[in-house]
């Protein structure tokens, strides 16, 4: 079982040098795309890992704007380059995420359900303005008040998307969404890609927001994939466990949150956000048992 993660960086330089290095193991092929707008972090990183056998690093990047499809752009990115590897599964992961479990744990539960896509397609009427409507780029002000905004963009968009709906190919209330994480087969990245680039998904979503979270997603359903997630439509079947239930925004984990991360209800092998200015006892923690050889996945 091999698998090639692809890495989203943009900031946490001490955390992602210790997440590359944790996953640097077993001849694991690791693709990196670094925010456009990072470029000392991206120097850094090159002069840390350039020397490092199975540690890639794209060179041709993009400005990456929170909630846009320049997300998408990103994903993409990483998922074309990883294509010139062999590999069984392509995880992506940030550097706020965190393998839960030794390499080989992991890869013993892929092996167990190899040929299964982990990705949490599911549906949510409620997402349609995100598409439906044309939204400009979002600035800092809608990102602080974003649930205000959506509330309010849910009802426009329930009463008068007819009218003022301007992405008229979104019309279907049955709107496919995922997280930006997941862990598919090189077969599913592979569609993934080449129907991205023959069906223009990237012009398609150009005027939508919170991108990451439906053009992918939207892929998988009308595919023959959608059959092969683990379990669908539900959050939960990307193998990342994030707290979404503070204001629908992933908490930053403390040691408070250890026996929660450990005991999901669905199969858990990474997990998000992490942040060691907030708590790095628990990061501690946790590679510890990343390094313990007999620290084992529980069956699911």
């Amino acid at each position: 079982m091999k698998i090639c993660y692809g890495l989203l960086l943009s900031s946490k330089y001490e955390q992602a040098v210790r997440l590359i290095n944790s996953l640097n193991v077993n001849d694991n092929q690791i693709v990196i795309f670094v925010d456009g707008k990072c470029e000392e972090y991206y120097q850094k990183l090159l002069k840390e890992f350039s020397n490092k056998e199975r540690i890639y690093f794209i060179k041709d990047r993009v400005v990456v704007n929170w909630g846009d499809v320049s997300q998408c752009k990103a994903m993409l990115s990483l998922m074309k380059e990883s294509l010139q590897f062999e590999y069984d599964y392509f995880t992506i992961l940030s550097e706020s995420c965190l393998p839960l479990y030794p390499d080989l744990e992991i890869k013993k539960f892929l092996e167990q359900n190899n040929g299964k896509e982990f990705i949490d397609v599911r549906f949510d009427w409620t997402k349609r303005f995100r598409l439906h409507l044309k939204h400009k780029p979002m600035n800092s002000f809608y990102r602080k008040h974003r649930n205000f905004f959506a509330f309010i963009d849910v009802i426009k968009d329930t009463l008068f998307g007819w009218l003022i709906g301007k992405n008229k190919q979104f019309k279907s209330f049955k709107v496919a969404t995922s997280t930006t994480w997941m862990s598919v087969t090189k077969s599913c990245v592979n569609y993934m890609v080449n129907t991205c680039i023959n069906e223009h998904y990237i012009e398609k979503y150009q005027d939508t927001i919170f991108t990451d979270e439906h053009l992918f997603a939207d892929i998988i359903y009308h595919s023959e994939y959608y059959k092969k997630l683990n379990i669908p439509n539900i959050r939960g079947n990307a193998l990342m466990y994030c707290n979404w239930y503070v204001l629908n925004a992933p908490k930053t984990f403390t040691m408070k949150d250890y026996n929660k991360i450990y005991h999901q209800p669905y199969p858990t092998l990474y997990a998000r956000k992490f942040d060691s200015k907030v708590d790095e006892e628990i990061i501690n923690k946790i590679y510890s048992n990343r390094n313990n050889k007999n620290f084992t996945y529980p069956c699911k």
